[in-house]
């Protein structure tokens, strides 16, 4: 016999073992990734850089900060963090709740070139989760990564970069993943990631213009139930490609405007009959926004646009609708950084009659500088998924707060507590439940 289906398709491009989960408590929500970077170190400013204030999370404390090992033109930065934790609901249960201790071991190499113009870093990582009293759900993950920069062209002819990135990993599904065979399959369901991408951008004067591909690759391992019925978890194995043009124009030192353009290709592998219907689909999503750091006050990057997804199935609707995505930082004093994010965007479904739903999640955090070497951080995110086709709508809370001690160069520790709760409406209404963890982390590294 089977049973299960399909789900969501959980991005991964880094390392999401349970104490990034733990940490940061929105394992149910998708992930918030706006465009801004900000390098305070950078000493060759552009009209672009947005580097005038420093986050209380990035700012360096080289007191505190990893020494590393210094090998050829390469720093090299092992770790070990191992982790305590308590979750009152295991398994996402509405009722009849399971609670349980988890100890984690999670070794990790990450490097970082020294050249001076371009650069190239990476890491390895793995997680080692043992539970206390249900060791059914014990799971082993690992990921490795490589990313690097090539810079060429000069201030007269342009300053062009090429970036690139390779990412792969083995991860375990969240028992709170929705619409999967998560909660019927007597072990985690776990999946392979692999995800490439390249961007080239080039700088005349005022002007900057950039196109990026997106590749990743979601390949599904099937589940088993307790009494020995197969849980279908390959038919959500798929591709995902999304070619992306962008211009932006510098009006100031400190504001710039842009213009944006994405086309994305969903490509699944199996098609009718080994499945019950088609789900590849194909769709654009053009926008157009501000980036901007006023003063020593605020920064960030605020983008609306129109999305547009179309279904190959004629018994999926097209989607359509708002975009937006948006990272805006307060800096009220030195000592304190609240950051405001915000996205609207299109989700993979996994319910029959349903191809997809639209996304939108908000949140704020903040983080204060209690000492040079305590991080106070408190944060909280609202998400909705109202999906097409049937009468459902997921709506998500999480909240959390952690402390984080760094006691030397080597050793810290980290103390955090979060919150979920999810709530499912309509007629085809999916599960309903609440979630509590605390865990305790230490830091080991060099």
């Amino acid at each position: 016999m089977k049973v299960g289906g399909r789900g969501p398709l959980l991005s991964a491009a880094k390392f999401i073992g349970p104490i990034l989960a733990a940490s940061c408590g929105a394992v149910h929500a998708q992930a918030l990734t706006p465009d801004i970077t900000f390098d305070p170190n950078n000493t060759e400013a552009t009209s672009f850089d947005r580097g005038e204030n420093v986050s209380v999370l990035s700012r360096p404390r080289p007191d505190y900060q990893a020494a590393g090992l210094h090998l050829g033109g390469f720093m090299v930065y092992p770790k070990v963090t191992a982790s305590l934790a308590y979750d009152d609901n295991i398994y996402a249960l509405q009722s009849g709740a399971v609670g349980d201790e988890i100890f984690t071991i999670a070794p990790e190499v990450d490097f970082q070139s020294t050249w001076s113009r371009n650069s190239l870093a990476g890491y390895v990582r793995a997680a080692q989760n043992e539970y206390f009293h249900y060791a059914s759900e014990d799971t082993t993950e690992y990921g490795a990564g490589l990313s690097g920069k090539y810079e060429f062209g000069n201030a007269s002819s342009g300053e062009a970069n090429l970036t690139g990135s390779l990412d792969w990993g083995h991860y375990a599904l969240p028992r709170s993943a929705e619409n999967t065979g998560s909660q019927l399959s007597k072990n985690p369901i776990m999946y392979d990631y692999t995800a490439l991408d390249s961007e080239l951008s080039d700088t005349f004067n005022r002007l900057r213009v950039s196109g990026r591909v997106d590749y990743q690759l979601y390949d599904y391992f099937n589940g088993e139930t307790p009494g020995g019925d197969l849980v279908f978890e390959q038919g959500l194995n798929h591709a995902d490609t999304t070619f992306t043009g962008k211009a932006e124009y510098a009006v100031s030192p400190n504001t710039a405007l842009f213009l944006s353009a994405a086309y994305n290709l969903k490509n699944y592998q199996l098609s009718p009959p080994a499945v019950a219907y088609n789900s590849n689909s194909q769709g654009y999503n053009i926008a157009g926004g501000v980036n901007f750091d006023i003063t020593h006050l605020i920064r960030g990057e605020i983008q609306l646009g129109y999305l547009h997804q179309q279904y190959v199935s004629p018994l999926f609707p097209d989607i359509g609708g708002l975009s937006a995505k948006a990272q805006v930082q307060w800096f009220p004093t030195q000592l304190t950084t609240v950051t405001a994010t915000a996205l609207r965007g299109v989700g993979d479904s996994g319910i029959i009659g349903s191809a997809g739903f639209l996304n939108t999640t908000g949140g704020i955090q903040v983080d204060h500088e209690l000492l040079r070497n305590v991080i106070l951080t408190v944060n909280g995110t609202g998400t909705q998924n109202q999906y097409f086709g049937i009468s459902r709508t997921d709506d998500i809370w999480t909240a959390g707060a952690s402390a984080s001690w760094l006691l030397t160069r080597w050793f810290g520790l980290t103390l955090g507590y979060t919150f979920a709760d999810q709530h499912s409406s309509g007629a085809e209404r999916g599960p309903t439940f609440t979630d509590n963890r605390v865990v305790l982390s230490a830091v080991f590294q060099r």
